[in-house]
C-alpha cells in the first residue's frame, strides 16, 4: 500500500509554491535623468524573467535620450552569468536609444567575468553607485568650444555641482575624465 507516512507531510505541503518575487526584490529611485534600480536577493535562472522585466521597466522610465539606468547589484547574494548577459543585451538595445545602462557591483569577480565574456564586455561596470553617477555626468559634459580667432586658446574650468566655476588657477588645464578641456575664443 502506498499510504503517506505519518512522519512526512504530503508532497504538496512540503514544497510550497514559490514566486521569483520571493527571491528577488527591486527598488526604483529617480535622480534627474538617471534612474537607480537597487536589486536585492538572487538573480538566477528562476528569477531571470522577473530580472528582465524589471530592468526593461526601469529603463523605460528614463525620460530623455541622454539619461541612464544604474543597476545597483551590491546587495545581490547571487548574480548568474545568464542574468549578467541579459542585462548586457538590454544595455545594447537601450544604448541605440541613447540610454546607457550601468551595472554596479562590489564583487571584483563579477567585474572580471563581465570584461572577459564577449557577451558582456560592452556592459559598463562600476564598483559604486557614486562612480556610476560620475561616469554618467562626465559622459554628458561636453566642453563648449568658442572659436572666433584661430590659434587663440584658453582653458576653462567646467562648471558643475562639485566644481565651482573659476576655481582653477589662471593658465591651468583642468581635466575632465582624462580629457583636457580647452575653450577657444575669437575676438
Amino acid at each position: 500500500m502506498n499510504r503517506p507516512s505519518a512522519h512526512r507531510p504530503p508532497p504538496s505541503a512540503s514544497a510550497p509554491w514559490r514566486s521569483p518575487r520571493d527571491q528577488l526584490s527591486f527598488r526604483v529611485r529617480r535622480r534627474g535623468d538617471i534612474v537607480l534600480l537597487a536589486v536585492r536577493g538572487q538573480a538566477d535562472a528562476f528569477t531571470l524573467p522577473l530580472w528582465r522585466q524589471q530592468v526593461r521597466a526601469a529603463a523605460d522610465t528614463v525620460t530623455c535620450g541622454r539619461g541612464a539606468l544604474v543597476v545597483d547589484a551590491t546587495r545581490l547574494d547571487f548574480l548568474s552569468v545568464r542574468s549578467l548577459a541579459a542585462l548586457s543585451d538590454e544595455a545594447q538595445e537601450y544604448r541605440r536609444e541613447g540610454i546607457e545602462i550601468f551595472l554596479v557591483t562590489a564583487e571584483p569577480a563579477i567585474a572580471r567575468i563581465a570584461r572577459a565574456d564577449t557577451r558582456t564586455a560592452q556592459l559598463p561596470v562600476r564598483s559604486t553607485v557614486v562612480s556610476a553617477l560620475t561616469a554618467v555626468h562626465l559622459r554628458d559634459r561636453t566642453p563648449e568650444v568658442v572659436s572666433e580667432e584661430p590659434g587663440k586658446e584658453r582653458t576653462r574650468q567646467p562648471a558643475g555641482p562639485d566644481v565651482a566655476a573659476g576655481s582653477a588657477p589662471p593658465g591651468s588645464a583642468p581635466h575632465l575624465g582624462g580629457q583636457r578641456v580647452v575653450e577657444v575664443q575669437r575676438r
